[in-house]
């Protein structure tokens, strides 16, 4: 009861926006989309536009979530949300390393078996985007998503059939959203929005609008290292079975 509500941290992060754009970081239009999610009087939950227009998502609302936290879109905490180059690269035996969908399995990535590209491509490429530490990279087709996060400083370059997730500051554990990315809420979101006949896709603008459950900052810890505790013991019974 003593964490500070998810709903102040919340708060930070478009104050953060807010001033990133004052800054040139962020462009006017990449804030414009964002929301908030409230309680009404009524207790039901509603979500108030950039333009101050209110509307009642009660009906979106996957499930009530404890006292402390809240519900906000993927598109109000995090900056970037983008996708790797959409051409398919000419590959070298040797150069940057260049990952696809194939080399994010649940909770890691595979920094192996991977494809190379030229550094002047890998230079164009990391103008679009840059991937960093505690980035989440997200499969948006093939394995539809399943995630990991980038857990080392290494210059790499993605391919389109990646999403890079990266939260705005550490307000948002990225552990913490791997966790809820993993669930089985947000897993059925994602293939609610599946587009395409045979090989499908999911969306950019599709991600940006799922709905997550914040806990305050202490609970995301807490929660993370419950986890991670327990994950050792389901590769147990794994191998047991």
């Amino acid at each position: 009861p003593n964490d500070e509500p998810a709903t102040v941290l919340l708060e930070r992060i478009r104050e953060q926006k807010k001033q990133m754009v004052k800054e040139g970081k962020l462009k006017a239009k990449d804030i414009k989309n964002d929301t908030i999610i409230f309680k009404g009087d009524d207790n039901l939950h509603y979500e108030q536009f950039a333009d101050g227009t209110v509307k009642c998502i009660e009906d979106e609302i996957p499930f009530d979530v404890p006292d402390g936290w809240a519900w906000s879109r993927f598109k109000s905490f995090c900056y970037p949300i983008s996708d790797g180059t959409h051409q398919t690269p000419t590959y070298t035996k040797e150069g940057y390393t260049f990952l696809s969908a194939k080399n994010v399995t649940s909770w890691k990535i595979d920094w192996e078996n991977v494809m190379y590209i030229p550094e002047e491509l890998h230079i164009a490429l990391s103008k679009r985007i840059k991937p960093q530490k505690g980035d989440i990279l997200l499969a948006k087709n093939g394995t539809i998503g399943v995630a990991a996060i980038v857990d080392k400083e290494f210059d790499f370059d993605i391919y389109v059939t990646l999403a890079l997730i990266r939260t705005v500051n550490d307000s948002i554990s990225s552990h913490y959203l791997l966790n809820t990315i993993a669930s089985s809420t947000v897993q059925s979101a994602f293939r609610n929005s599946l587009i395409g006949i045979g090989v499908q896709n999911l969306h950019l603008e599709h991600i940006r609008e799922v709905l997550i459950p914040i806990a305050p900052h202490n609970e995301q810890v807490r929660i993370t290292d419950k986890v991670l505790s327990l994950l050792p013991l389901l590769e147990i019974i794994e191998t047991n079975k």
